[in-house]
């Protein structure tokens, strides 16, 4: 098989991965501890330069990394933007165990430790990793959206469910924007590439009313031509994106109010497949241009309020997702490989129009920061209106198809850190949840056994529990057991039978141990962690391909992940920082029936590195100073299907820019490269009747930026 023929280079590049993680641990000695200024990079210890101060709100409050019990990865804003089309490519390509599969543009779904919608997902609430925008759940619709104005992302690695709600079996992803904080940043951003890229952005934020109110508007608009060949229709793969974010904060010392509104809309034409290895590769046979246009839009109400001894706060949120595809199944190029002449084919079009509108409420008390005993304690409600219209788009002999798909859940949560003698500390957490879903079918000609309803109700606990040991003040260790849960699972493209819809498959529950440490070295200049972990999932609700009918199929399996990360950071010098980290996950299938054991689409290995180098331009006899900033991730190969169809072979992705920035910071000018060495990997693969089917992910972008603020 191919991938017999790559384990030279994959062992290669793994040797070569783990020589850079394992150096990271002897930088150090690099160090030059009588530097007596760091650049605006570096945190500040006295007068010795160290790692930048990270927070993460893993917990729903603010902590430093180290205290966290679990492993946490964070991406900051300068990384997000190596792929501001593609932020979720962004996430993955600094996170180990963490992958981002998509298909046909608009659709996509995230993995973690092996934990992912099997095969695909089969409707909006079908994800293992939960995903929230400034505390707030999004569904799967909202996944592939572009972000705008973020300030980091934070990559949770197990069951999240406890504080994060359902469907987080895998992780969290939480995003944090840039709120209204009073301070004042007003900026515009413009980037050009090759294939047509274009970004604009601007920013506007401050104070508005002193001690009082503070705003902040983002504005961001961009497009690309695309990078994929066809050979009927246009150059596909293109983009076109707009969107802005605005919020308004009121604030007494005592109380605080922010309300934030959101829209986004991005328009695409990404083919709904490739048949792999193609003359040519990436080129479409498509015989009808497909289209996917997406729109998000909402808004988010904040309130807060210090209490002598807690925090209160209220999260209010609404939001509306919409995506519509237009795809041609028909591929001259697929269907060659079956041999069946082009002469023979016609166009078979198919739409699926997908609009959700989606309710959240959360109320939570806090225990002040610094306080003996870390707690958390809440509620919160939810409510999502699906809806979905889908069929073949023929102007004769047209089928349509109606889908109603509504959710209520409700919950009440807690979580508190208990330390006991001199280092110990004991995490407990649980989550009391209920959901109560209701579906309903119909088609167009409105038969009466061809339309149906069902409904479904749960009550279910999630719960973790960790224990940890402090050796001192910079060394931490910890062993951890939680319990995930998901919600039954309806299938969007389901019909009904004689006026009756399937009974939803069983939710999807989970069991994870943990052990792992986190240390902080030589005056925070040096930062390690990691961890080992087992997880035992069951009814994993899995989609494949049934040879013998030659129709796609939906089961459910139990399943097995194990595994371990590294993740290391380390200041060098006064203006370098280095970073890395390697995982590796092994994913079984627990059922024996399959050609493989192996979960689709889930890669054995992941390594990531970064550089981050900024230094005085005086060398070049100039004013201001550069920076170098360099990113490198790898992943193993991944079976497509079940039926081990086909492997997707290894690759590796870097990315490159060169910026100079004059005193002060007022200007910014830069030179970049993304996926600098023009990989065309595959983000996702199946089979289609045993014919290797692919998507791509984008080809080398090669461009110049500039910054301006006032």
């Amino acid at each position: 098989m191919r991938v017999r023929r790559e384990n030279a280079a994959r062992g290669r590049k793994l040797r070569a991965t783990s020589m850079v993680i394992a150096a990271f641990s002897a930088l150090p000695a690099f160090a030059e501890p009588g530097a007596d200024q760091a650049t605006n990079r570096d945190g500040r210890n006295g007068d010795v330069a160290t790692l930048p101060a990270m927070t993460v709100t893993a917990r729903k409050s603010e902590e430093a990394p180290l205290d966290v019990p679990q492993s946490v990865t964070v991406i900051d804003s300068d990384s997000l933007g190596a792929a501001p089309l593609d932020p979720q490519a962004a996430i993955v390509q600094g996170s180990a165990n963490v992958v981002w599969n998509t298909w046909s543009g608009a659709q996509g779904f995230f993995a973690v430790r092996g934990i992912s919608s099997l095969g695909a997902p089969v409707n909006n609430a079908d994800g293992t990793v939960a995903f929230n925008i400034d505390g707030v759940p999004t569904s799967m619709l909202g996944l592939s959206s572009p972000t705008l104005d973020v300030r980091q992302v934070e990559v949770l690695r197990g069951p999240q469910g406890t504080l994060w709600g359902s469907n987080a079996l895998g992780g969290a992803i939480n995003v944090t924007t840039n709120r209204p904080d009073g301070e004042r940043d007003f900026h515009v951003k413009t980037e050009v590439g090759s294939h047509g890229y274009r970004l604009g952005e601007a920013v506007m934020g401050g104070n508005l009313i002193p001690d009082a109110l503070d705003g902040r508007l983002a504005v961001q608009v961009a497009n690309s031509n695309g990078d994929i060949n066809s050979l009927a229709t246009d150059r596909l793969g293109q983009r076109d994106v707009r969107g802005a974010r605005g919020g308004l904060r009121w604030h007494d010392g005592t109380n605080s109010v922010s309300v934030t509104g959101f829209y986004a809309k991005d328009r695409g034409n990404a083919p709904f497949f490739l048949l792999k290895d193609s003359s040519g590769f990436p080129v479409s046979g498509t015989m009808t241009m497909p289209t996917q246009d997406t729109q998000r839009g909402g808004t988010i109400v904040k309130i807060e309020h210090a209490f002598d001894s807690a925090t209160l706060t209220s999260i209010t949120s609404f939001q509306q997702n919409r995506v519509s595809n237009y795809v041609d199944a028909t591929d001259s190029l697929v269907y060659a490989e079956a041999g069946i002449p082009a002469a023979f084919l016609t166009s078979t079009p198919g739409f699926t129009d997908d609009k959700e509108n989606l309710y959240y409420q959360e109320i939570r008390l806090n225990s002040l920061a610094g306080g003996p005993v870390r707690w958390v304690a809440g509620g919160s409600a939810s409510y999502s209106d699906a809806e979905r219209h889908w069929g073949n788009g023929l102007q004769q002999n047209p089928t349509w198809h109606d889908t109603r798909l509504k959710t209520r859940s409700f919950a009440m949560f807690g979580d508190a850190t208990i330390p006991f003698g001199n280092q110990w500390s004991l995490s407990l957490g649980g989550r009391l949840n209920n959901d109560a879903i209701d579906m309903d079918v119909r088609n167009i000609q409105r038969f009466p056994g061809a339309s149906g309803h069902s409904d479904t109700s749960q009550t279910y606990l999630t719960g973790r529990m960790s224990l940890a040991y402090t050796w001192s003040p910079v060394l931490m260790s910890y062993a951890s057991v939680s319990r995930g849960h998901a919600m039954r699972i309806y299938s969007l493209y389901g019909t009904a039978a004689n006026g009756a819809l399937a009974d939803p498959y069983p939710a999807a529950t989970g069991i994870t141990y943990e052990f792992g440490t986190k240390v902080d070295l030589f005056d925070k200049r040096l930062q390690l962690d990691g961890g080992v972990f087992l997880n035992e999932i069951k009814n994993g609700v899995l989609t494949y391909l049934d040879p013998a009918s030659a129709t796609f199929r939906t089961s459910y399996q139990d399943y097995r992940t194990t595994g371990f990360e590294l993740q290391a950071r380390a200041l060098v010098v006064r203006g370098l920082t280095l970073s890395g980290s390697v995982g590796y996950t092994h994913a079984e299938l627990r059922d024996d029936s399959f050609a493989t054991s192996r979960v689709p689409n889930i890669p054995s290995w992941t390594a990531t590195a970064s550089l981050q180098y900024a230094f005085p331009a005086q060398a070049f006899a100039l004013p201001g100073s550069f920076s170098i900033a360099a990113d490198y991730r790898y992943v193993s190969s991944r079976v497509a299907d079940v039926d081990r169809s086909f492997s997707m072979a290894p690759y590796s992705i870097a990315n490159a820019a060169l910026s100079w920035q004059s005193p002060g910071g007022a200007l910014q000018v830069s030179l970049f490269a993304r996926n600098l060495t023009d990989k065309r990997y595959y983000t996702y693969g199946s089979s289609l009747n045993a014919i290797p089917i692919v998507t791509v992910g984008q080809g080398r972008v090669l461009g110049a930026g500039a910054t301006i603020r006032f």
